[in-house]
């Protein structure tokens, strides 16, 4: 009989279902952020604070997909390698756009 500290096919399942559930929230956050600002000018005030958040939800996604890819690392699963794709570039979006800010 196989005993071992922690189940590995529960601690899969539920950080498969962590990361839909949360890329599905990033999105719906950045939904929200768009359609909010949605009737913005160029240049104003509110164009800047519509890209100064999604420059945040851009560093919260790229910690979360960081976090999975670890946790993934972890237990040996695959999807690792496929978050710390996309934290690569949800991270190198955030840096073009901190990069690129006009002071």
């Amino acid at each position: 009989m196989n005993s071992s500290v922690f189940n590995l096919q529960a601690i899969s399942l539920s950080l498969a279902l962590l990361g839909i559930l949360g890329a599905f929230v990033l999105l719906l956050m950045t939904a929200i952020v768009m359609w909010r600002y949605r009737n913005i000018r160029l240049s104003s005030f509110q164009w800047n604070l519509r890209s100064w958040r999604l420059r945040q939800l851009s560093a919260i996604a790229t910690l979360f997909f960081l976090a999975m890819a670890a946790s993934y690392w972890v237990i040996h699963g695959p999807p690792g390698w496929i978050y710390l794709l996309v934290a690569f570039k949800t991270g190198t979006w955030w840096f073009r756009g901190i990069l690129s800010r006009r002071a």
